[in-house]
């Protein structure tokens, strides 16, 4: 595409804005001409942050527990044993 295209593009684009923002205007006066903000889902969120975390605690207990069953790993155990009661 030429620079001409892209200018015309461009104008197009925000003729249209314009007049979608004009339309907002004339329904709910001039606060009509700010696009309305999407907001995140809150609930939604914080539901889903608390549950991956609770996951993840429990898949850690289930790893530290099925690594105690081994011998070798006696040190590393303890170490995640103290994490896990940290948290």
């Amino acid at each position: 595409m030429d620079e001409a295209t892209l200018n015309r593009l461009a104008v197009e684009a925000l003729l249209e804005e314009a007049k979608i923002g004009a339309k907002r205007a004339e329904i709910s006066g001039p606060s009509g001409w700010v696009k309305p903000k999407e907001s995140v889902n809150k609930r939604f969120l914080h539901s889903t942050l608390r549950n991956v975390v609770l996951s993840n605690k429990k898949r850690l207990k289930k790893d530290t527990i099925s690594k105690s069953t081994s011998p070798n790993n006696s040190e590393q155990n303890s170490e995640s044993y103290k994490k896990i009661q940290d948290t």
